[in-house]
């Protein structure tokens, strides 16, 4: 029981504590830690945005190179392959060799 109401008063004397710390009034101009933001990038006009919309139409109307064809087998082959290679390289910064 002794135990129960030391922790509650610990608990209690701690959170009082920590609730005094932030009654500080700031001014936020006066803050150099918002000084720092950059202001957000300005509206797109229609004018612009439809000078985009039609370039990628005119590099969508080109057509797309087919991948070259690899089996099932192949593919997961050369996956397993550069997964491989990859992990032997960070098991050789540590020291590990197989």
């Amino acid at each position: 029981m002794r135990k129960l109401l030391l922790i509650s008063a610990v608990l209690v004397a701690s959170v009082s504590a920590h609730a005094e710390e932030g009654r500080g009034a700031v001014v936020a101009s006066t803050d150099p830690a918002t000084s720092d933001i950059p202001r957000p990038l300005p509206p797109i006009k229609k004018s612009e945005k439809s000078e985009k919309s039609e370039t990628s139409k005119q590099q969508s109307a080109v057509p797309a190179r087919p991948l070259p064809s690899m089996s099932a087998r192949a593919l997961q082959a050369q996956r397993y392959a550069s997964r491989e290679a990859r992990a032997r390289q960070i098991a050789a910064r540590y020291g590990i060799h197989w």
